[in-house]
């Protein structure tokens, strides 16, 4: 369980060492966690990097402390591991971890298409596309930022205000015979947007993994372009590679 010390950000890893250790352990809220000392020789790192990493349990309430007796687990932290060689909707990863999902709406509206949706989509500058913009959360704890894109045809009606289906990819189906096959990804580290941090009442350090997709049918056309924003205190993802 040891970290070296050599890491770029150590007491992110030992922070991330402490939360696997409450999920391995079943710990429930008002739980107490091992002390400083203990922490310190299970990790193989300095008292002070684990002063650092509890105090950056704290700021997001997983943990509390009561001067002269602990530090106490406050929540049980979410965390989801995926694989990126699998194409998922994000309500099938939150389920397949036992977690709720759950929806808050930003908005669907209509516009034009940016010069990048007009490329990597294969539009015409004066289509018209309408973009989802959600907030997923597992068991309440905010998971995803998401921005999804399609094509407006004429078949299309009225653009509701909201959608009550949890899934993208099944209403996208259900609705529009939209239904990807496969999909090309960017993987980019970022911090949130102006829209996000507004939204999300995140502050503006908090680091995202942004997964800029474009998603393809079995013909091969594009169909929804996506920029879903992960938070990583919720999502770890895991490649396969193979010689």
């Amino acid at each position: 369980m040891k970290i070296k010390e050599k890491s770029v950000s150590l007491s992110q890893k030992v922070k991330e060492k402490i939360t696997e250790y409450i999920m391995n352990e079943n710990l429930q809220p008002d739980s107490v966690i091992p002390s400083e000392a203990v922490l310190t020789e299970m990790l193989g790192v300095s008292r002070y990097t684990v002063r650092e990493a509890l105090a950056l349990l704290e700021q997001d309430k997983i943990l509390y402390k009561i001067q002269g007796k602990g530090t106490f687990v406050n929540k049980v932290p979410t965390h989801i591991e995926s694989g990126l060689e699998k194409l998922e909707s994000i309500t099938e990863i939150i389920e397949s971890y036992g977690y709720e999902p759950g929806t808050i709406w930003i908005g669907i509206e209509e516009n034009l298409p940016t010069k990048d949706m007009v490329d990597k989509m294969g539009l015409e500058e004066d289509d018209k596309v309408v973009t989802f913009t959600r907030i997923r959360t597992a068991n309440g704890k905010v998971a995803v930022y998401c921005v999804d894109t399609i094509k407006r045809t004429d078949t299309m009606e009225k653009i509701p205000q909201i959608i009550e289906e949890e899934s993208m990819f099944n209403y996208l189906k259900e609705k529009h015979g939209i239904e990807p096959e496969y999909a090309i990804a960017e993987i980019i580290p970022t911090l949130p947007t102006a829209e996000m941090i507004k939204h999300m009442k995140i502050k503006e350090n908090q680091l995202f993994l942004l997964l800029h997709q474009v998603h393809y049918d079995k013909e091969g056309s594009p169909q929804i372009y996506s920029m879903d924003y992960f938070n990583t205190d919720v999502f770890k993802f895991i490649v396969n590679r193979i010689r």
